[in-house]
């Protein structure tokens, strides 16, 4: 289980670490660990499941596919698959 900041979440997810905070003091959005008053992480996996589901497009903006994430990459950078471009 690797456990990830707000500010990577957002670079990973294209939501902004003011928008997880929103969704935090709401009680709504992806589970998190708080280990202090001032730490926050997310666990990668429970991320990939929850933006990836559908009943939560709404809130992370319904014009917004589902992103895939492949997380094999050993020096811990995220590859995004892309769509391919017909042209």
């Amino acid at each position: 289980m690797a456990l990830i900041s707000p500010t990577t979440v957002a670079r990973q997810y294209g939501v902004s670490p003011a928008l997880l905070r929103k969704w935090r003091r709401q009680g709504i959005g992806p589970e998190y660990f708080q280990f202090t008053t001032r730490t926050v992480s997310y666990c990668d996996d429970y991320l990939q499941d929850w933006f990836n589901d559908p009943r939560n497009a709404d809130l992370v903006g319904a014009e917004k596919a589902p992103i895939d994430v492949d997380t094999s990459c050993r020096d811990g950078r995220v590859r995004h698959s892309r769509q391919r471009d017909d042209r």
